[in-house]
């Protein structure tokens, strides 16, 4: 039985690994300069600091940002969602997503089932569900994301997964990392 729960300040630290770390979206400078000066380890620690901050005031200002899926209690899978314009990253995408220019429109930046023995039993599936819903409620327009062609392992899923969802190739200028998108 899976439980979803919106992230908050408190429940930061539940964000599975390598999830909790990872600031590919929020800070693409510090990712590409850290993976060639520093140890994991205090890598890690800074990107926690990093991303934490991101969040808070992403909450502030956004809302709910990310979603957590707990199996038997555990943190098993987590999801990250907000506007293209506080994920610095998708700016170096050719595809680019709706930033500003577009209102309610929100880039799904990570979805992912941390616990390998459990993706293909309905987890994603469920999470996306939860987080349409969620947005869909909170006025929201359209979700858009870079799913991944061919290949299931990839921090936001296969396109496969999000076109059975009801996604439809929005633009494939990078055939690999197709920009799809749903209405809500």
């Amino acid at each position: 039985m899976f439980t979803i729960k919106g992230v908050t300040e408190a429940s930061l630290a539940d964000i599975p690994e390598p999830c909790r770390s990872c600031v590919y979206w929020e800070f693409p400078e510090d990712f590409e300069k850290a993976k060639e000066e520093k140890t994991e380890s205090r890598k890690k620690l800074e990107f926690e600091g990093k991303k934490r901050g991101w969040f808070v005031k992403t909450v502030k200002e956004f809302g709910t940002c990310g979603k957590i899926a707990y199996c038997d209690g555990r943190p098993v899978a987590y999801a990250q969602f907000a506007p293209s314009e506080v994920l610095p990253n998708t700016a170096h995408y050719e595809s680019q997503p709706v930033g500003k220019s577009e209102e309610g429109v929100v880039f799904l930046s990570c979805l992912y089932i941390a616990n390998g023995e459990l993706r293909g039993k309905g987890l994603g599936k469920a999470l996306l569900e939860n987080i349409i819903e969620d947005l869909r409620r909170r006025g929201f327009k359209v979700i858009e994301t870079f799913a991944r062609k061919g290949n299931s392992d990839n921090p936001s899923g296969p396109l496969e997964f999000y076109i059975k969802k009801g996604f439809a190739v929005k633009d494939q200028t990078n055939p690999e990392f197709p920009l799809v998108r749903i209405s809500l």
